[in-house]
């Protein structure tokens, strides 16, 4: 087995990281395209399945033809293949797969899923693969299991049963695909399971995996503290990352959640007319969907304009590191606002819990915020140009949706021409890779960082 990585053990990391991504895509596209996935009623090319494949490996959610009008039970049992892989990575399944028939995996290939997850170390590397997969599965068919309580009584026990494992790894791999038709999830804004369910399946996908055996090493603790100053105790012993990924995402969905429901409360086109409880529910759902994950239980067109651009924002932060989720993520965006108020604050250092962070990480951290922004405004000018009669703040809010990974649209994605379908899949992909990954592994890899000093200068700024 150990044969499977030999060819590739040679080289650059950002480059086996690219192009195991690029693979699964375009042999996704190909199966797909055959005929033996579609509907006798599918009318789309090739392109339509390329662009499919590319948003479900990429976890997005974003499509120029639905899944369920398009794909038969093949098909969507490759849709679901294909989204697995791409929210834990080729690489990581292969390991796995690797690891549970009692083989090893060669150092390069334990660098390579360090980066690609995210991880900074390689202590109990075999556990950590296969407790991820494992999890991960667990995690899935319990979602899924809930989710029959309601489908079930709906469509009965084959089509019930399949949409609930559907949904289940759709939702935890932060993809955004259904298998219902084309209005995602509106028509269950009122049902609390699946309100409660999708949410919670998102989070837990979004949070990334280093925080969930984070959480885990230390939860027995938290189930025996018997006050708050012992959770605040045990909480001090979480990892500096876990603890401001869950404070980022705490913040992020509490923030989003109470901007929802003020923008949108007396909207008569979206929330207004549901009972009160039903607007909480929808307002919780939707402060989830935007860590990345492309349900929607609410009409995006029919939103105020500034929900549109609030709900960009917050997908352009998007999830936690190490996760299924897309977005800049929450500690880097983190960082960054750290190191704004530093500079406001006159510090030296960016500090966090009594921790000083390494400036290395937090340049890093400003590099891919302003990649992103950048990439952004780069592809909505040039969708502009594409689609001139479509509104801007749709634009905009299409271009954060696939550079974040989320799949939310405002119904635009299979009406815009193939020029901005073709820079939407771009994006995707540059979103689950992450612009540093790709740009190194476009560039020289192989050559060695050179630091050059010169003789001090000045420049004026601000």
């Amino acid at each position: 087995m150990s044969t499977v990585f030999r060819p590739f053990s040679d080289w650059p990391i950002p480059l086996k990281i690219c192009l195991s991504f690029a693979s699964v895509m375009v042999m996704g596209s190909i199966l797909l395209a055959m005929p033996f996935s579609q509907l006798a009623s599918s009318e789309a090319v090739y392109f339509d399945h390329l662009f499919n494949s590319v948003s479900m490996v990429a976890v997005t959610g974003l499509f120029t033809v639905p899944v369920a009008s398009t794909y038969n039970l093949i098909g969507q049992i490759i849709s679901l293949i294909l989204i697995q892989l791409g929210g834990l990575g080729l690489t990581t399944v292969v390991s796995a797969i690797i690891l549970q028939f009692g083989k090893r995996v060669g150092l390069k290939e334990e660098v390579t899923l360090q980066q690609s997850l995210n991880r900074n170390d390689r202590t109990r590397f075999r556990n950590f693969i296969l407790s991820v997969v494992k999890y991960t599965l667990v995690i899935e068919a319990i979602g899924a299991a809930l989710l029959l309580i309601h489908f079930v009584p709906l469509y009965g026990w084959a089509k019930g049963g399949f949409t609930s494992i559907f949904l289940a790894i759709s939702a935890f791999n932060n993809a955004g695909f259904d298998n219902l038709g084309t209005s995602s999830l509106i028509e269950f804004v009122d049902v609390p399971v699946i309100n409660t369910v999708i949410p919670l399946l998102i989070i837990l996908g979004g949070i990334g995996f280093s925080v969930w055996f984070d959480v885990s090493t230390h939860f027995k603790q938290l189930l025996s503290a018997r006050s708050w100053t012992d959770l605040k105790g045990t909480y001090r012993e979480f990892k500096l990352h876990s603890r401001l990924a869950i404070t980022w995402t705490i913040w992020l969905l509490l923030s989003s959640f109470i901007l929802f429901l003020l923008l949108e409360w007396n909207n008569p086109s979206s929330i207004g007319p549901l009972q009160w409880y039903d607007k909480l529910q929808a307002g919780f759902f939707q402060s989830a969907t935007l860590r990345t994950a492309g349900f929607a239980t609410v009409n995006y067109t029919q939103l105020h304009i500034v929900t549109l651009l609030v709900s960009s924002v917050f997908m352009f932060i998007g999830g936690s590191p190490g996760g299924t989720a897309g977005g800049a993520k929450t500690t880097t965006v983190a960082l960054v606002v750290m190191l704004i108020y530093s500079e406001l604050k006159g510090l030296a250092n960016v500090n966090y819990k009594n921790r000083t962070l390494k400036m290395d990480i937090v340049k890093r951290a400003l590099v891919i915020v302003v990649m992103f922004i950048i990439l952004n405004i780069a592809f909505v000018a040039l969708m502009t140009i594409f689609d001139e009669h479509v509104p801007l703040q749709y634009l905009i809010f299409e271009s954060a949706s696939a550079f974040a990974t989320v799949g939310l649209s405002a119904d635009l994605t299979p009406t815009l021409s193939r020029y901005s379908q073709t820079l939407l899949m771009m994006a995707m992909f540059i979103g689950r890779i992450g612009p540093i990954t790709l740009f190194t592994a476009l560039g020289n890899n192989r050559r060695k960082r050179r630091d050059i000093t010169y003789a001090t200068g000045d420049i004026l700024i601000g």
